[in-house]
């Protein structure tokens, strides 16, 4: 049994490994690192810049606007895809979501070249009109743009925790820790993963420790309120949260409990199973232990078929060639899951 002295202990030898781990970095791998042709991830402003031209371009069949502003005074944006834009009509909607973390670039990097992909091919391409006539198409690329703008998996609003001012790691709240889906259920240990320590094989975390910090409250956070109110004014079938740094991976709910499974569970490893068929990754129940997490709010709370895509196991990769794989790998999966909504919306 872990007593309050030995977990004092473990975690002051943690932090020290931890600045010592940074140190290295600053001093031994920018020399012993190269990249062949490095990728450039936009910025907050860079993606304002690439949404105001896309929408100039083809404002018949793409809108933005704002559901939301950060603590950091940044708009939310959500896009949407659709004939008829300006109309709300009565057909399929899906909903695609990156940047939950802020350091895992490549969501969003994707979803602006999904979006780009299908407003150039709306005239080209006989099955994109298919799906963007018969289906509204919606795309949060950066849920968290602070985080993306600080390069930091949570947000940035303070938590009041002591000494966040000092090690950024103690400010904000992770995002994706902050739905209102097994959000009470509270667990002594937060298992991070298998690395091994003088203290056994996995290294352990209160809950609440900051690098996953659930928040005060469920929707405690502006960014996870945004996603709540513009969900709750829509009727959305599917929905997709991409991630990276867990591998090439593919989960349906639930994430905070392994003792009940979804009613649908069979329809969520279709989907799963149909994703998996276009892109080769695995998929999976998220598995007990992850609380408060987006799909699982999305379906338990509003029946949506919600799903997290893992697009590979670098948070965010720097060879450009190995970015664009993985965009041109997923991008037939964008479709599928948009005609899944379709026929999804067809048997009701």
């Amino acid at each position: 049994m872990w007593d309050w002295k030995s977990l004092q202990h473990f975690q002051s030898r943690f932090m020290k490994q931890i600045k010592l781990l940074a140190i290295f970095a600053i001093l031994i791998l920018p020399s012993s690192i190269s990249y062949k042709q490095p990728f450039h991830y936009y910025s907050y402003k860079e993606m304002e810049e690439f949404l105001n031209e896309m929408e100039e371009e083809y404002p018949e069949i793409m809108k933005f606007y704002s559901i939301g502003k950060t603590y950091g005074g940044r708009e939310i944006y959500v896009v949407k895809i659709s004939d008829n834009v300006s109309i709300d009509e009565n057909e399929a909607e899906v909903l695609f979501m990156g940047a939950h973390h802020g350091n895992e670039k490549l969501g969003y990097q994707f979803l602006l070249y999904f979006i780009k992909s299908m407003c150039e091919n709306y005239s080209k391409n006989e099955s994109v009109a298919y799906l963007i006539n018969n289906a509204e198409i919606f795309v949060v690329p950066m849920v968290n743009p602070d985080g993306v703008e600080n390069n930091t998996r949570k947000n940035v609003e303070p938590n009041n925790c002591i000494g966040e001012n000092i090690f950024p790691i103690l400010k904000g709240v992770n995002l994706n820790r902050n739905y209102d889906a097994g959000w009470n259920e509270w667990r002594p240990w937060y298992f991070l993963s298998t690395t091994s320590t003088p203290y056994g094989d996995l290294i352990l975390y209160f809950l609440d420790f900051p690098p996953e910090y659930r928040g005060e409250k469920p929707f405690s956070e502006r960014e996870t309120k945004a996603i709540k109110n513009f969900v709750e004014s829509r009727n959305i079938t599917i929905a997709i949260d991409f991630h990276t740094g867990a591998g090439k991976i593919i989960f349906y709910p639930f994430g905070y409990t392994d003792k009940k499974k979804p009613k649908d569970l069979e329809k969520f490893i279709s989907i799963a199973e149909n994703i998996s068929s276009i892109n080769g990754y695995d998929y999976a129940e998220a598995g007990e232990g992850v609380i408060g997490m987006a799909i699982d709010w999305l379906y338990e709370k509003h029946g949506i078929y919600a799903l997290i895509i893992e697009l590979t196991r670098n948070v965010a990769p720097r060879d450009a060639e190995e970015v664009r794989e993985i965009i041109q790998l997923n991008l037939p999966v964008m479709h599928y899951i948009i005609n899944r909504a379709i026929e999804e919306k067809g048997r009701i």
